[in-house]
C-alpha cells in the first residue's frame, strides 16, 4: 500500500469524525479508484454512504467489498445493518451468520 494512500484514508477519515461526510465519500471514492485493494477505505465508504442516508449505495460498496475480501468480518456485518435498514431480513441474517462464522474462525486461530 503507498504511503499516500495511507495519508489519503487518514485525510478521509478526518473528514467523518468532523461531520463532513460527502467529502469523505467523494475522498473514499478517488482512494479506491487509485489504490483498488484498500479494504478499509470499502468498509468507510459504506459505513459514510450508510450515515448520508444513501442506503442502496452502502450495499452496493460493502458488496464490492465482500466480494473482493469475503474474509473481511466487517463486511459482513455492516452489509446485515444496511440489509436490516431495507428491510431485508433473510439477506440480513444470511450477513449476520457470514459475520459470527468469520469471527469464531479468528476467535480459534
Amino acid at each position: 500500500m503507498p504511503d499516500d494512500a495511507k495519508a489519503e484514508y487518514e485525510r478521509a477519515t478526518d473528514l467523518f469524525a468532523r461531520g463532513a461526510l460527502d467529502e469523505a465519500a467523494a475522498a473514499l471514492e478517488v482512494l479506491i479508484g487509485r489504490v483498488p485493494g484498500h479494504a478499509d477505505a470499502y468498509e468507510a465508504l459504506g459505513v459514510t454512504l450508510y450515515r448520508l442516508g444513501r442506503v442502496d449505495e452502502a450495499i452496493e460498496w460493502t458488496e464490492k467489498l465482500a466480494a473482493r475480501f469475503p474474509e473481511h468480518a466487517m463486511a459482513h456485518t455492516n452489509l446485515s445493518i444496511f440489509y436490516m435498514k431495507k428491510g431485508m431480513k433473510e439477506k440480513a441474517e444470511e450477513e449476520k451468520a457470514k459475520a459470527i462464522v468469520l469471527n469464531f474462525g479468528r476467535a480459534g486461530k
